[in-house]
């Protein structure tokens, strides 16, 4: 039977664990780096589309108080502008009453528009 240096092959075996440590430490760190960015890039994109939407709907609620109480043809028609805009975004619950505010806009039952305005401000609110 073969004589085995125990010295060599310690000092093999820590040579081997020298090579191999490095290369799996930067696999394993490559992974969670591209997690890393995988999360970052996901929540970015969340936060864009939560400010989008926050300000679709903020211009829609401020340009239909301005049309309520200014009321002028400006008014009218910026309030069209984000009325649409604001529509496609909303859920169909908020979507019926935005569109029942507009009927009563346009026929110029302002108080009427004005309390279900507020009650939409609560409901996209809460949809935030």
């Amino acid at each position: 039977m073969p004589k085995i240096d125990l010295t060599i092959s310690i000092s093999v075996i820590v040579a081997l664990c020298a090579i191999i440590s490095p290369m799996i430490t930067t696999i394993i760190n490559n992974r969670h780096q591209v997690k890393i960015k995988h999360m970052e890039h996901s929540q970015q994109k969340y936060e864009d589309t939560a400010l989008h939407y926050r300000n679709v709907y903020e211009n829609y609620l401020k340009h239909a108080g301005r049309c309520i109480y200014y009321s002028d043809n400006d008014a009218l028609k910026d309030y069209g502008e984000y009325y649409y805009s604001a529509l496609m975004y909303a859920p169909s619950d908020i979507r019926t009453d935005m569109i029942k505010a507009n009927e009563l806009m346009l026929k110029s039952r302002f108080d009427e528009a004005s309390a279900l305005i507020e009650e939409l401000t609560a409901k996209i609110h809460a949809i935030q």
